[in-house]
């Protein structure tokens, strides 16, 4: 069993997402804004990233100590009663954090067994939480698996970039799919996408999906909501 998940992003009409090439927006509303709006429609209080944009969240020039005692390779919830999260990868124990907390969302690292022993203290210390996902690589479905049965969630918003989206949607995992387009042509080769898969491109495309919902938006942007109908296999 796994939440219902929603990749929400802001991109412009040709699927990109870095928004410090769009300069300033007509209408109202910058790139950010129209995102947050948009996100808080759907009321989730959950979150999830990978690693690449968890460390817009985490302090780089932190140090990890040297422990002694050892820290169980079991899961560890540091805020039993939190009631919002922000889930992000951390498959080889990198990202660094004072705090367990992002603007109130409690901070939950899903890791795997390979993190040091002195990395898990230093979660432990800042008082994050962090679930078990693989021995040497993290196994998505079991992520969300464990997000599903540990932190009680029903639904978890998708907000990584196009990396860890792709890999979310290669493996199956996205059911619906929330993007608000701005009135920009990005044209850039190379600049990350909604949906990034490395490798050959394949003769199938990775997903099919229904409508259901279109908006406008000030500034001539527009909102889409799509079910996910079906998904490419992926390779066994």
């Amino acid at each position: 069993m796994k939440p219902h998940v929603i990749c929400h992003m802001c991109t412009t009409i040709d699927g990109k997402i870095l928004t410090s090439r769009w300069g300033r927006l007509p209408g109202p509303k910058s790139a950010a804004k129209l995102y947050e709006t948009t996100a808080a429609k759907f009321g989730i209080d959950a979150w999830l990233v990978g690693t690449t944009t968890m460390r817009e969240f985490a302090k780089p020039d932190v140090k990890l100590k040297a422990v002694r005692t050892r820290v169980p390779h079991t899961d560890h919830l540091a805020d039993p009663k939190a009631k919002s999260f922000a889930i992000g990868t951390d498959g080889k124990g990198v990202l660094r954090f004072t705090t367990g907390q992002v603007d109130g969302d409690h901070i939950v690292v899903l890791v795997t067994k390979k993190v040091s022993n002195d990395y898990l203290a230093h979660l432990k210390a800042a008082g994050v939480s962090f679930l078990f996902c693989g021995a040497k690589e993290l196994d998505l479905k079991l992520a969300l698996d464990k997000i599903r049965r540990t932190l009680k969630l029903k639904a978890l918003m998708l907000e990584g970039g196009g990396t860890f989206n792709g890999a979310m949607l290669q493996a199956g995992l996205v059911d619906e799919i929330s993007q608000v387009i701005v009135p920009v042509v990005d044209g850039g080769a190379g600049i990350p996408s909604i949906f990034d898969i490395p490798g050959k491109a394949p003769k199938k495309a990775a997903a099919t999906l229904e409508l259901r919902k279109r908006r406008k938006l000030a500034g001539g942007a527009t909102w889409l909501r799509y079910r996910v109908k079906a998904q490419r296999s992926p390779k066994r």
